[in-house]
């Protein structure tokens, strides 16, 4: 049977916010159609998804840079005061322009995604400015309060000290094991995956700018499952289309490497390797664009809003910085046009 593909984007500007509309019809690993239409502006998006059966709002947080500091992280101070400083005064708001400190802006958020019924939030990174004991804990019981369910997957500062010796794999699997497990609840911090309203959420830390080899496995098997999937990340996929200005704004960019490393001197870490990215961190984002049942890529890192095509049937929605009170609440819709 020929499955028939039908591909409509309109993009329309309204009052500096880019609204775009694409219609997707793309084939799924077990051969059915999966009807899939995107809209979305800087800060909502609304997917329709044919064969789901109620609504799920989710509000996607990335980039919130929260420093709470006490007298627990004095002898880590010389490894977080750059970032602790450079993230501890006030921020305008992306929108409002009204200034506020980037923990306030991240409660703010938090408050209203009770006002806008969410039924999960996604957090895709760089939430906290280092592996902060006290950061970590201040993070966690205000996501708790919210009573609503919550996702993280770590960005390349939540774990990183800037100066401590050590590759940056060492350094992550330190201080993921320290001081970021509470953020996983029982999950493992490399990938993970949860099934919620039909919906299959697969983390994956690309914090590194790599995937695995085991983390390609455990993405193959979770899209085999043949459920609509929805995947954070906190650096963006890398697409030829929407390559950024440096290697460091995607995950996959073929430039990556030794050559192109403009920030492991201020940040104070080992240097990206010589021999570029790994076959698997290729292989992956590779197989993410040949993903038939993918929907949808939350990602952040790059601090501005964005929203790219990836395949037929997935956009990649990059969010905008929540230190700067940015962030994105994404409906998953039953969908309601013709499948034919």
């Amino acid at each position: 049977m020929t499955i028939r593909m039908f591909i409509k984007t309109v993009i329309i500007a309204v009052s500096g916010f880019l609204l775009a509309d694409l219609f997707a019809y793309g084939e799924g690993p077990v051969g059915k159609t999966l009807v899939v239409r995107h809209s979305s502006t800087d800060d909502t998006a609304t997917i329709q998804v044919g064969g789901l059966e109620k609504a799920l709002a989710v509000l996607h947080i990335t980039d919130a840079h929260v420093s709470v500091a006490d007298e627990r992280e004095a002898q880590y101070q010389q490894y977080g005061s750059r970032m602790d400083n450079a993230y501890g005064r006030e921020r305008e708001h992306w929108r409002t322009k009204t200034k506020a400190l980037p923990v306030a802006h991240f409660l703010n958020l938090l408050a209203s995604a009770k006002d806008r019924n969410a039924d999960l939030i996604a957090l895709t990174g760089d939430i906290v400015n280092n592996p902060s004991q006290s950061s970590v804990q201040f993070i966690r019981k205000a996501l708790n309060e919210t009573g609503i369910r919550w996702l993280y997957i770590s960005g390349n500062h939540d774990w990183h000290y800037e100066g401590m010796a050590g590759s940056d794999d060492a350094l992550r699997k330190t201080w993921t094991q320290k001081r970021l497990l509470p953020l996983y609840p029982g999950r493992n911090p490399l990938c993970y995956a949860v099934r919620l309203g039909g919906i299959n959420f697969v983390a994956i830390d690309n914090s590194t700018y790599q995937v695995t080899a085991g983390q390609l496995a455990f993405y193959e098997k979770e899209i085999a499952r043949g459920l609509p999937t929805v995947l954070l990340l906190h650096i963006p996929i890398y697409t030829a289309a929407s390559a950024g200005k440096y290697a460091s704004d995607s995950c996959g960019d073929p430039s990556w490497g030794w050559d192109t490393d403009r920030s492991y001197e201020i940040e104070r870490r080992e240097r990206w390797s010589k021999s570029g990215n790994l076959p698997s961190t290729t292989a992956f984002v590779d197989r993410v664009g040949k993903t038939g049942n993918l929907i949808a890529v939350l990602a952040g890192h790059t601090h501005k809003a964005r929203t790219v095509k990836l395949s037929d049937s997935a956009v990649q929605y990059i969010g905008q910085a929540t230190c700067n009170g940015g962030s994105r609440l994404i409906t998953f819709a039953p969908c309601t046009g013709d499948k034919n």
